[in-house]
């Protein structure tokens, strides 16, 4: 989530159901987050002043030696060897997979096309139940071994998060209502292409999960979102999977993850019909073409003309345009001619 400028891996609804049932590490998770509201809040709001450099998009990772702050001690940086450190070891690798894959996939020189450095912090807090990017770098908890583990070990959770970088970069989508639901939703978009690339896997063999690996036994349920399934990944998941259930309250900044399970049915359906590698091509060249208010229907008739001239250009199937119509209107969303 991001809590109006801060996203997080775990929603905030989740963290207070566990908490309401006695996890005092979800809720001192949920306490915390107020602390980066103001950070996130001035990143967002002087991003067009904001200088940018070019860089080389070097991983860098610091032990926060269960302190809750950042950079605390540099343990390793780009083209060293492994530590001892395995959790060091693996925000390294997947954070370099995730960059890797928008670079040699999309031609993104890191998270902002200027080679910014990514930046992990491990083992932030005591028992810390959650991940985060904060406008400039990513954060992990360990997890508590209650209902939650090791944050940086999960490929999908490294990837959501990063792609908030990659959206706050290419469109700086608005954390409320429809446009706070599509940030959410491309976040899980290319959490779960990126998660099946890392895993080899196709797309009969993906769970279409999204952070299933993080949770444990105990957790009441087996993954925070599903993007086969929107409302079925545990007890608290109220996603609905048609505009017709389409949420229209207050919480959850209007409805952010609970409002992404449409599009996200969407993505699934279409990539059923056409495959994963366009649609991560066409939901890519998508969101660079969004801006900051984009509703649903913007990104509709958006996400068809982008089909539409990749189609022309050869660079997706020639059933592109029609797949996504299709799959957009299973979720009660069609295109209004006027």
């Amino acid at each position: 989530m991001c809590t109006k400028h801060y996203c997080h891996i775990v929603p905030p609804y989740i963290l207070e159901a566990l908490a309401k049932r006695g996890n005092s590490s979800c809720k001192k998770a949920l306490n915390d987050s107020q602390r980066f509201l103001e950070r996130r809040r001035t990143v967002l709001n002087n991003l067009m002043v904001r200088e940018f450099e070019d860089g080389n998009g070097d991983r860098f990772i610091y032990d926060s030696q269960n302190k809750n702050e950042q950079r605390v001690a540099l343990v390793r940086q780009e083209g060293d060897d492994p530590t001892q450190d395995e959790t060091a070891n693996k925000a390294y690798e997947t954070s370099g997979f995730v960059r890797d894959y928008f670079k040699d996939t999309f031609g993104l020189d890191s998270i902002d096309g200027n080679g910014l450095d990514v930046i992990s912090n491990i083992h932030y807090g005591q028992a810390y139940n959650n991940a985060f990017w904060d406008g400039d770098e990513m954060t992990y908890g360990d997890g508590d071994g209650e209902e939650f583990t090791n944050f940086a070990s999960a490929i999908d959770v490294v990837a959501h998060e990063l792609a908030h970088g990659v959206t706050q970069f290419l469109s700086n989508l608005e954390y409320q209502s429809q446009p706070g639901a599509l940030n959410e939703h491309f976040s899980d978009v290319f959490g779960t292409i990126i998660k099946q690339k890392y895993l080899k896997q196709n797309i009969s063999e993906a769970d279409w999960l999204i952070g299933d690996s993080i949770v444990t036994e105990a957790f009441p349920g087996v993954a925070l979102r599903s993007m086969k399934a929107p409302g079925t990944a545990n007890e608290f998941d109220s996603q609905p999977d048609n505009m017709a259930d389409y949420y229209t309250g207050m919480s959850d900044n209007q409805g952010v993850h609970i409002n992404s399970g449409i599009p996200n049915k969407a993505f699934y359906l279409s990539c059923l019909e056409i495959g994963i590698d366009d649609c991560g091509l066409i939901w890519f060249e998508t969101l660079k073409a969004l801006f900051r208010t984009a509703d649903f229907n913007d990104m509709l008739d958006t996400i068809l003309r982008v089909a539409q001239e990749l189609t022309i250009a050869g660079k997706v199937s020639d059933s592109s345009v029609d797949a996504i119509t299709h799959s957009f209107a299973e979720v009660g969303l069609t295109q209004v001619m006027v």
